[in-house]
């Protein structure tokens, strides 16, 4: 069975919330603080198996098309929260019932812009969920944690006021529109933010990966770097380990991209 769902479909979707039994699994690119705040709201004290998964880039957070506030509140309620940063559906599984839209988690995706899905109610929900479990639990795509959204959010609020894109806001919840169109891919708040915020190996890493002249790089590449580690760190004899951990921590707080095994994506400019 299915139903056309058009814009503004903001109580249908937290009615869902409000009357699942079993489990509630999210997917969407961008979530704004209201929205997560809602869905909180709206779970209220019930114990089931609730996740997300959200594209975790720091460029996301630092335009605004997301919010890291929103990723800190469902962290506090224990929601499950996974990144994928090719993510670039809208599903929503409530138990039995599943909704594919365009409209992301902000209140552009759930009431002001044109979006359109369908609400699916038969035995294609089992396949939706099992495709969204098979997703959810590979290894490959880390948790956001409580440090990771901490770490983001250090190095936005080290980019100069004069560089941040959201000076115009009077404060951090303002304007919780659906801001897709300002999300760029890249991470533009400096260099600088970057690296006042990292330390040790992790800044090694990210260093020596500005010495990269590509975007796209390989991890031989990192590699090439080896011997300068070494130097840098006599009293680590498994440097190679050490550099595939830093990669996967900057993948984790959003500022580089796994590709396919071995090959890497720059995230910031």
């Amino acid at each position: 069975m299915f139903q056309i769902i058009k814009s503004p479909w903001e109580n249908l979707f937290f009615d869902l919330i409000k009357n699942s039994k079993n489990s509630i699994y999210l997917a969407s690119p961008f979530i704004k603080y209201n929205t997560a705040s809602k869905i909180v709201e709206n779970c209220g004290a019930k114990n089931i198996d609730i996740r997300f998964i959200n594209s975790f880039k720091l460029s996301n957070f630092y335009n605004g098309a997301s919010d890291l506030e929103a990723l800190r509140i469902l962290d506090s309620c224990n929601i499950k929260q996974k990144s994928v940063h090719k993510l670039h559906a809208k599903v929503f599984i409530f138990d039995n019932k599943a909704i594919i839209t365009s409209g992301n988690l902000t209140s552009g995706g759930l009431k002001n812009n044109y979006e359109y899905g369908i609400l699916i109610k038969d035995d294609l929900v089992d396949n939706i969920k099992q495709d969204y479990v098979t997703l959810f639990d590979d290894p490959e795509y880390p948790f956001i944690t409580r440090e990771i959204i901490s770490k983001a959010e250090e190095i936005i609020n080290s980019v100069p006021k004069e560089k941040n894109k959201n000076k115009f806001r009077d404060d951090k919840f303002f304007n919780d529109f659906n801001n897709d169109e300002m999300a760029s891919e890249k991470f533009d708040g400096g260099i600088d933010s970057i690296l006042k915020n990292l330390s040790s190996w992790k800044k090694d890493v990210f260093e020596s990966l500005m010495k990269i002249e590509t975007d796209i790089f390989k991890l031989e590449e990192v590699y090439n770097f080896e011997s300068y580690f070494q130097k840098l760190h006599p009293d680590n004899q498994n440097v190679k380990p050490k550099i595939r951990q830093q990669l996967q921590y900057l993948r984790d707080i959003g500022l580089i991209e796994f590709v396919s095994p071995g090959l890497y994506k720059k995230l910031w400019i």
